[in-house]
């Protein structure tokens, strides 16, 4: 093709992409969201990957326009929403850009608020409090897969993510410094509840409460605390109370004898709480001398199973679901 032939094709497409996007050489411009949902996708089609829905009310930086869509930018993320669901406000200007910037920062900032935050929690986990995570990473940009409440793969990438941009080391776990982070603050409130967390004993749950530790239990029903010690345990937590007292506690709790009934229970470790079940009859191996209870309890988790059958016990499982329903 000749040299004159190709300078014009050049000008032509250069002429079409300022013609299309001129908003985008003109000034940002705010929009706001004016349906219950709108889908914010990779690309300008109905068909391409959906990164993040946006509810009604919501703030978005227009970069540009082309065939019926916005080229846009919220939070972290940058994709393509279709112009009929944002109404369109007043140009903020080239020299006001950064005006757009802090009207969408404040509008993830007040979406963060709304959500709530999240305890801590790590890959495995799953119940409410990660569907929480999960929706302030998404509120954030990170996060773009369903709001399932499981913490697995991409869920933790997503914390990779969020703790690259904010200059911690990439784990992936949502520590207390990953949600400090999040919400930019620097500790969290002493007398806020912690949620409960559903353990599923076999992903993570013998690394989560190692043997040898120490922990708290508090009986759901009557309220009654006591500490333990983990000696074992391999289909369930093998766990001994640490001293007389707590023994007492346990014994108490039963009405004045042991006995092999489940009971509902949240066992406190680093922090965290998670929902259990045990039984309070003293059996087989003793570590600790002197604690006034002769062998050792069961503690058993979601997906947690007998030593005997090796099966899951019903009526355990049904007290760790009634487990979830209460708080420390």
């Amino acid at each position: 093709m000749p040299q004159k032939h190709c300078t014009q094709a050049l000008l032509t497409v250069l002429l079409i992409m300022i013609l299309t996007f001129s908003p985008m050489l003109a000034g940002a411009t705010d929009g706001t969201v004016n349906c219950s949902s709108l889908i914010l996708r990779e690309s300008a089609s109905k068909e391409s990957k959906a990164l993040q829905s946006l509810p009604k009310g919501t703030v978005v930086n227009i970069k540009g326009s082309s065939d019926g869509w916005y080229k846009v930018t919220y939070g972290n993320l940058s994709g393509y929403v279709m112009q009929k669901y944002v109404t369109k406000g007043k140009s903020t200007g080239t020299a006001s850009s950064s005006s757009s910037t802090t009207t969408s920062t404040k509008n993830v900032s007040s979406r963060l608020k709304s959500i709530g935050r999240p305890n801590a929690c790590s890959p495995g986990d799953y119940g409410s409090n990660v569907k929480k995570l999960q929706k302030c990473l998404q509120a954030l940009g990170y996060y773009t897969d369903a709001i399932d409440g499981d913490y697995g793969a991409a869920t933790k990438a997503a914390v990779k993510k969020l703790q690259k941009a904010k200059g911690l080391k990439q784990t992936g776990n949502a520590t207390e410094a990953t949600i400090n982070a999040m919400f930019g603050t620097q500790s969290k409130s002493t007398t806020s509840k912690i949620e409960t967390e559903r353990l599923n004993w076999f992903k993570n749950g013998e690394d989560r409460i190692p043997k040898g530790a120490t922990f708290t239990v508090k009986d759901c029903k009557t309220g009654k605390t006591f500490q333990c010690k983990r000696w074992s345990g391999a289909n369930h937590l093998d766990a001994e109370p640490l001293t007389k007292s707590d023994a007492a506690v346990i014994r108490s709790i039963y009405g004045g004898s042991w006995s092999w009934k489940r009971r509902p229970i949240l066992v406190k470790y680093n922090g965290r709480v998670y929902a259990a079940s045990m039984n309070g009859m003293p059996h087989g191996t003793t570590t600790i001398k002197n604690n006034g209870f002769d062998g050792h309890f069961c503690i058993h988790f979601y997906g947690s199973k007998t030593h005997g059958t090796k099966k899951v016990d019903d009526t355990h499982q049904n007290c760790v679901a009634t487990a979830m329903k209460y708080s420390w």
